[in-house]
């Protein structure tokens, strides 16, 4: 490939089918026009840009190379996972609930799987709620041959919010941050069951995203890394793929639209297929480019093909003259640049930021039945008694409150003790 300076800004390599561009100290990379979110960003020193081994590794290589994945094996079976379900709604806005927008593009991809002669297995065909745990062990049961491809739909933390697009999550290696993080804590150097597959699993994601971004045009948030549940206990390759999102006007009416489901399925189904054929043939994937200019007519009739950031630049540059472009209004999620790196490790605080990293790694989806919320486990116990023979107000209180208190002082021997007070 050709290498192409921009200055110290960023490098451009080509060849004549194939790009790759990266921005200097930026997580962000794109190949082959699709983004992609690189574990650490590329530094630039005595004239030259660097990127890491491990994104050499586990996301460069597996996409310009996906012939070369080792130990990939022809695919049969695949396990389609309609995200949340039951009481857990998932995302919510005017037009419905995730779970049934998830439930209902997996069983339009179903059958464009049967048909290509494959079997295909859903964790659930109808309203009811999966442990996160059982999902993925679905999947790994049928062992090698097998694919897990978990369905969802995205939210903003606020209605009507900017946030739109499409993104795909595989498993964050072993050693590297979550895309969503700047830090190392750790639980960034555990062991998964999801980690023996890295490679394939990248190389899942992206076919699927390409697929997605050439049949229906949509702001690219690109292939991401996270140490979902589901993720990380399953021992095949398995992607979570997100089809926009909820809390983003335009987006919610696409969704609620037939017509757009359907679609989508179709390129979900079209992505998995290109992974099957490799894993069998070792035939490399269609790319964006291939897809856009065999679908060019079919989009342009479809209505679908519009710019989501269309109109926001001369919305905004009435009002401020002098800002050099509008990307710098948006909010985090929508910029090209994450917030700058930090690598530390064991941070101050390191324990309270696992505990809030597994939190949102795993609030897509209720870990238990409601009705075992109160009789779960405690995961920190309490330390042994100084003095095991005093009796403190802790035990006045109901058993469903322990959970939630700790000692603030015991009341002397043989004082009386109202329970109203406490």
């Amino acid at each position: 490939m050709r290498m192409a300076p921009r200055g110290d800004r960023g490098v451009t390599l080509r060849s004549e089918t194939r790009r790759m561009d990266f921005d200097k100290n930026s997580r962000e990379a794109r190949l082959d026009g699709v983004k992609h979110w690189l574990s650490f960003p590329v530094l630039y020193f005595a004239g030259q840009f660097y990127v890491s081994r491990m994104d050499l590794a586990k996301t460069i290589d597996p996409v310009m190379r996906p012939e070369r994945i080792p130990g990939l094996k022809p695919v049969h079976t695949v396990v389609l996972d309609p995200g949340h379900g039951g009481h857990d709604r998932g995302a919510v806005n005017r037009w419905g609930s995730e779970k049934n927008y998830n439930l209902d593009v997996s069983r339009r991809i179903r059958p464009l799987l049967q048909e290509a002669g494959l079997r295909v297995i859903i964790t659930r065909s109808r309203d009811q709620f999966i442990p996160l745990e059982q999902r993925p062990a679905m999947a790994n049961k049928f062992g090698d041959g097998t694919i897990f491809v978990s369905v969802h739909f995205n939210a903003a933390g606020t209605r009507n919010s900017l946030a739109t697009g499409f993104e795909v999550f595989t498993l964050t290696p072993r050693g590297a941050p979550n895309s969503h993080d700047s830090y190392l804590t750790r639980r960034s150097f555990s062991l998964e069951r999801g980690h023996k597959n890295d490679h394939a699993s990248h190389m899942l994601a992206t076919a699927i995203q390409h697929a997605k971004l050439g049949r229906l045009p949509m702001f690219d948030r690109g292939v991401k890394r996270a140490r979902f549940a589901v993720l990380r206990g399953a021992g095949v390759p398995a992607v979570l793929i997100e089809g926009g999102f909820m809390t983003h006007p335009r987006d919610a009416r696409l969704m609620h639209t037939v017509d757009w489901r359907e679609r989508l399925a179709e390129s979900v189904a079209s992505g998995i297929l290109e992974f099957v054929k490799l894993s069998k043939e070792k035939a490399r994937p269609k790319m964006l480019a291939q897809y856009r200019a065999e679908e060019q007519g079919e989009i342009a009739a479809s209505g679908f093909d519009y710019q989501p950031l269309e109109g926001i630049g001369r919305l905004v540059r009435p009002k401020f003259a002098g800002l050099s472009g509008w990307r710098r209004l948006l909010p985090a999620p929508m910029g090209e640049e994450m917030p700058p790196f930090r690598l530390e490790y064991e941070p101050a605080g390191w324990v309270q930021l696992e505990l809030w990293a597994s939190a949102g790694e795993d609030a897509r989806a209720a870990v238990q039945h409601e009705d075992s919320y109160l009789s779960r486990p405690r995961e920190w116990p309490d330390p042994p008694p100084a003095w095991p023979g005093l009796r403190g107000w802790r035990e006045l209180l109901p058993s469903r409150w322990l959970e939630e208190t700790f000692i603030l002082f015991a009341p002397p021997p043989g004082a009386p003790v109202d329970p109203d007070a406490l």
